[in-house]
């Protein structure tokens, strides 16, 4: 076992790493991020007391998340061979077991980052720690920057803006984009709000409709609300094609 001393901002691994140890953070704080389309979304936040790495190391797998310190840290480090041994000497069907485990967590994360919202999988506002709207595209890049925006209150509303010559202006509680097209793009499209204390988001009876994660809202149709997830949720106003995409990103509340 080898103890790590590492500042803020340093990289313990990256996303598509080769497994080579297990970690318990002693003291500080780690963010777990993962690649979603052109961009890295936050996930969680684990503090002092939490394990990471051993879902790669059981399942002889490559990293699936960027693990990135923020503040100064201490770690315990454990090699791979060192944590393999601890299950193949004592229990013959212990690593097999661990395995299995192990592939059924990474499902159920999988599910919380890209699936859809079942059970625990809502985004319930007293666990989320921000919320943020990001670019996904090339387009919204320019309109509301690389690092997107950061909301402070819901309900939040995104729309157009009343003069096609006019720019992109937030506010709180409001972004209200340029855009060229009158039909994509209507003054009232969408809102995120809380109901029952889960984040949701609600067409506002915009001219061609939203998509959330896959599923079609609009006012006109069998559905105008979803419940949004914990994570990174693919949201474009209008139709497939839309220049309007973003991510909606929940955050998880850091803990320790």
């Amino acid at each position: 076992m080898k103890t790590l001393t590492l500042p803020a901002g340093e990289i313990i691994y990256e996303e598509g790493d080769e497994a080579q140890a297990v970690f318990l953070i002693e003291d500080g704080a780690v963010e777990v991020s993962r690649r979603t389309g052109d961009r890295a979304v936050r996930l969680a936040v684990f503090g002092k007391g939490e394990v990471f790495g051993e879902s790669g190391v059981i399942r002889n797998k490559v990293h699936s998340t960027t693990m990135r310190t923020l503040t100064d840290t201490v770690l315990l480090s454990v090699t791979k061979e060192q944590f393999l041994k601890l299950f193949s000497d004592n229990n013959p069907l212990g690593l097999p077991m661990l395995r299995m485990l192990s592939e059924r967590l990474e499902k159920a994360d999988e599910r919380l980052i890209f699936g859809g919202t079942r059970g625990d999988d809502k985004a319930f506002l007293e666990k989320v720690g921000a919320i943020r709207i990001l670019p996904n595209n090339e387009a919204m890049r320019k309109q509301i920057g690389e690092d997107g925006i950061s909301l402070s209150m819901l309900p939040f509303r995104v729309g157009r803006r009343g003069n096609h010559n006019d720019g992109t202006e937030i506010s709180e509680g409001r972004l209200s984009l340029h855009a060229r097209n009158d039909i994509i793009l209507s003054p009232e499209h969408f809102e995120l709000e809380k109901r029952d204390g889960y984040l949701i988001i609600r067409d506002l009876g915009s001219h061609l409709g939203t998509i959330a994660n896959g599923q079609h809202l609009s006012r006109f149709g069998h559905e105008a609300t979803a419940f949004l997830k914990m994570g990174a949720n693919d949201v474009t106003a209008g139709p497939k094609g839309s220049p309007y995409q973003f991510y909606i990103v929940a955050e998880p509340r850091g803990e320790g």
